[in-house]
């Protein structure tokens, strides 16, 4: 099967790179210093979405938004304009389900399909092959996409009929996103009253308590005092207010989600929407009055 990838940022960087140790890949991005790095590493480079999709059988694709799918997609020069009948668009975005399902009912018109596979575990898990791929897709779709996401990661879950695998990426990411905040809500609690912050995490880690943020973000960001991760606090906004509109729309009430979407943005309103989802833990601090970050 030949295989394209568009949309090689942070994440579909990540996951293009890892794909294409097992296979020839396509590839195209708008920005030309993202495509050069795919191509120092054996990738054909591409002048459109267009020709990726016309030298290929499956479109990959990781992308900010839906909309921007959609553009990718449907765009005069886009990957419906050059992929044959028959071709799959497996889409890897953080996106909106019933975005993904309205573009599937365009393409299957087209005799076209697509298909929903996000991933969770971030550029490292891409790159150690252990990344969770969620895909959404009728049974015998997944199985011909399933090897190329399996050359990606082990961990590929088929989640249902098509919009599903976007479903479990939000449901996902409200919760990673909440256990962030409370955690860092916890530790100035535990701070401020007289724990030190190393000793603190560690006794979570070993605790009920335990999550992502205390095994991972804490000793890699917060305790080192590097908050960097390369994931924007309006990303995190995006991913939260996507379960928030789903649920809205399946009639699910989300007390703590919608809490959640508001503590987000109080953060970018403080530090901008550019702002590394990790700089939360500043405003946690100053509405706590203490530190849990080494001194400057």
């Amino acid at each position: 099967m030949r295989v394209g990838y568009v949309g090689l940022g942070n994440m579909g960087g990540a996951l293009a790179r890892r794909l294409q140790l097992s296979m020839p890949l396509h590839v195209f991005d708008l920005n030309p210093a993202a495509v050069d790095g795919l191509v120092a590493a054996g990738a054909v480079a591409c002048a459109s979405a267009r020709e990726v999709a016309a030298r290929s059988d499956i479109v990959l694709t990781c992308l900010q938004t839906s909309r921007q799918v959609r553009d990718a997609v449907m765009g005069e020069d886009g990957i419906a304009a050059g992929l044959a009948a028959g071709g799959i668009i497996a889409d890897q975005t953080t996106g909106d389900a019933f975005e993904t399902r309205a573009l599937n009912a365009e393409l299957s018109g087209r005799g076209l399909h697509f298909i929903d596979a996000p991933v969770s575990g971030g550029p490292p898990g891409a790159a150690a092959g252990t990344i969770a791929i969620m895909v959404g897709a009728p049974a015998e779709l997944y199985a011909r996409v399933e090897p190329v996401l399996r050359a990606i990661s082990s961990n590929v879950f088929h989640t249902g009929d098509v919009g599903t695998g976007h479903v479990m990426k939000v449901a996902n990411n409200l919760m990673a996103a909440a256990q962030r905040l409370l955690t860092h809500e916890v530790m100035c609690l535990a701070v401020k009253s007289g724990v030190e912050p190393a000793k603190a995490v560690e006794v979570i880690q070993r605790s009920s308590g335990r999550n992502y943020t205390i095994d991972v973000t804490y000793p890699r960001h917060i305790l080192t005092g590097d908050l960097f991760q390369g994931f924007t606090l309006a990303l995190m906004h995006k991913d939260v207010a996507l379960a928030n509109d789903l649920a809205a729309k399946a009639g699910v009430p989300l007390f703590l989600g919608a809490q959640v979407k508001e503590h987000y943005q109080a953060a970018i309103n403080e530090f901008g929407a550019g702002g590394d989802v990790n700089d939360a833990v500043r405003m946690f601090e100053r509405m706590a009055g203490t530190r849990v970050r080494p001194a400057e």
